[in-house]
Formats: C-alpha cells, structure tokens, sequence
C-alpha cells in the first residue's frame, strides 16, 4: 500500500512540474567537429574552445549560432537547429506545457552533432 501510494505521489509530481524538464533536463551535450581537426569554435561569439569540441547547452528558444575558424581557411557560420521535443507532448495535458516552455525544454538541439567542412582560402 505504501509502494503504491509513493508511486503514484512520484508520478503525479514528475508530470506536475514538466515533463521534456523532469525526463530529459534543461541541458544538452553538443559536439562540434571540424575537418581539419583543431579549428576556433565560437558559440554565439564566444571561444570555447578548438575542436573536436564536446559543450553542454541550456536548451533556449533562442537561436544559437557556432563559427569555426582556422587560419588559412575561410571561416563557416551555422545556425544551430532545434526540433520539439516529444517529451514535452505529455506535459500539455498537465499545464499546457508551460514548465517545459519556460525552462527551454520544450525544444532539443536537432542534430547535436556537427562536422564542419573547412575549405582553404584560394
């Protein structure tokens, strides 16, 4: 009977305050790659780092934008693409998902895997 009822309690509290936010988190591993190997990596104008590259990102419905730049190869722009994560569907049942929205977990960084072609400059 206990079982039960710490189950259920569980339960309702996980699906009251945001589901995409409970099961999956307000944050997702990215990893930018670059060929060749060992390119700047900016995220929304800020060095992170040289890639292979791995960075954790506070899903936002804002857009994010990485730049890969190497000497002697022209610098690639991409804007990051975010799908809606299927998770947060259960949620609109509960409060119109509007915990997921507010925390960003509404939507998941689609792909979380970028390689980056460079090309040399001519």
């Amino acid at each position: 009977m206990v079982k039960k009822l710490l189950l259920g309690l569980g339960l309702s509290c996980s699906l009251a305050f945001g589901s995409a936010t409970i099961f999956k988190g307000t944050s997702q591993a990215i990893t930018i790659d670059s060929e060749p190997e060992g390119a700047k990596e900016y995220l929304d104008g800020q060095l992170r780092g040289k890639t292979p590259l791995s960075v954790s990102m506070k899903k936002s419905l804002s857009t994010h934008t990485i730049r890969v730049i190497k000497e002697g190869y022209s610098p690639v722009v991409r804007t990051m693409e975010k799908s809606y994560d299927p998770v947060a569907l259960v949620n609109i049942i509960w409060d119109l998902s509007t915990t997921d929205l507010l925390t960003g977990a509404i939507v998941e960084y689609n792909p979380n895997n970028y390689m980056i072609k460079l090309e040399k400059k001519k």
